[in-house]
């Protein structure tokens, strides 16, 4: 009876295995070596190039400060900010649209101040000439010298057929990159729904943005009647009004044709 065992020892791997107690391997080393520049140089190309073919970039952007102006109420509340320095031609003042916080319409502490000059804290988000503030209260301050006395008058230009889409005055300018699709207009109708001015973006044959105030055929505000078109091609037939760098459409929004 032969008691020798014809088992052999196993044989040693060379596989290296990272432990945290130990060094680190040396293949391991050279592998991390080489594969973390590459990787960085990875993420910085990416950082680059992606945001170029993903289209998000609009003209939006946010910034902080204090306003005085005229605060007016129709057809949507707006402050009047007179343009300093010497006014050659065009608008003495600059229009700025208003709202809440979030995607709501301003307090009653902004709108009880209707008709004053008001000195107003917020957030303002600028595109191209559009600029909407969002503030929550307005204080009431005396008339800057200097300031004119009214605002100029609207200036008819008569009826025009415009194709465009209507969208919120605020998250279209500000956040929403890049302004289309499904989240788009979701987005544009909580907002219009909250209280957001209405505003419709049309364009000129040279391509520039043009925006408009929605006004019904009484002069009042348009939006909730309106929340099934938002942010689809159509057209709107009507008269339409320019007061400075701000134009205002007057149409019964029942004539609004889908595209």
């Amino acid at each position: 009876m032969n008691n020798h065992s014809d088992s052999q020892p196993a044989k040693r791997s060379d596989d290296e295995f990272f432990s945290g107690y130990s060094r680190l391997p040396k293949g391991i080393k050279r592998f991390l070596l080489k594969f973390i520049p590459l990787l960085f140089v990875g993420v910085v190309l990416f950082g680059i190039f992606v945001p170029r073919v993903h289209d998000q970039f609009n003209p939006g952007k946010f910034s902080r400060g204090q306003f005085e102006g005229l605060l007016v109420g129709e057809p949507v509340p707006h402050l009047l900010v007179p343009r300093k320095g010497k006014i050659e031609s065009g608008s003495q003042f600059s229009r700025y649209l208003l709202s809440g916080f979030s995607k709501s319409s301003v307090p009653a502490k902004v709108t009880d101040q209707i008709g004053k000059w008001v000195q107003i804290k917020g957030a303002a988000v600028h595109r191209n000439n559009l600029t909407v503030v969002a503030t929550g209260g307005a204080k009431p301050i005396e008339r800057p010298a200097g300031a004119p006395l009214q605002p100029e008058p609207g200036v008819p230009l008569g009826e025009f057929s415009l194709k465009g889409e209507i969208l919120d005055g605020k998250c279209y300018p500000g956040v929403m990159k890049p302004g289309q699709g499904k989240t788009h207009r979701a987005c544009a109708i909580r907002c219009i729904s909250g209280g957001v001015p209405a505003v419709f973006l049309s364009h000129n044959e040279q391509g520039d943005p043009l925006y408009f105030l929605l006004a019904d055929s009484n002069g009042k505000s348009v939006s909730k009647q309106v929340l099934d078109l938002v942010a689809d091609p159509i057209q709107i037939t009507g008269q339409v009004t320019q007061y400075g760098d701000l134009f205002l459409i007057k149409a019964d929004p029942s004539t609004y044709q889908r595209l």
